[in-house]
């Protein structure tokens, strides 16, 4: 119910509804970075797999070579070989 309120009113509003709410929004930039925003930690970090939490599951990032290039409290940005995003 939360969530299509939010919807709603981003649409009126013609904002996204990931600038005023917890919905996560990730960027796929290539086959070498993704950035997830809004996320709520780090459940798995490896150099093939990222598991990043996010309202009502999980993202993961599949690949080589992955590592964590930035990471703050509202965004995490990942590099490396990606071959899969996976929605949990």
């Amino acid at each position: 119910m939360k969530e299509k309120l939010i919807d709603d009113l981003a649409g009126k509003l013609s904002i996204p509804a990931e600038s005023f709410a917890s919905v996560p929004l990730t960027e796929l930039r290539g086959k070498r970075n993704v950035c997830v925003e809004n996320h709520g930690g780090i459940m798995e970090y490896t150099d093939e797999r990222v598991k990043v939490a996010v309202r009502r599951g999980a993202i993961c990032v599949i690949g080589s070579d992955l590592c964590i290039e930035r990471m703050t409290r509202r965004r995490v940005e990942i590099r490396g070989n990606i071959r899969a995003l996976e929605l949990e």
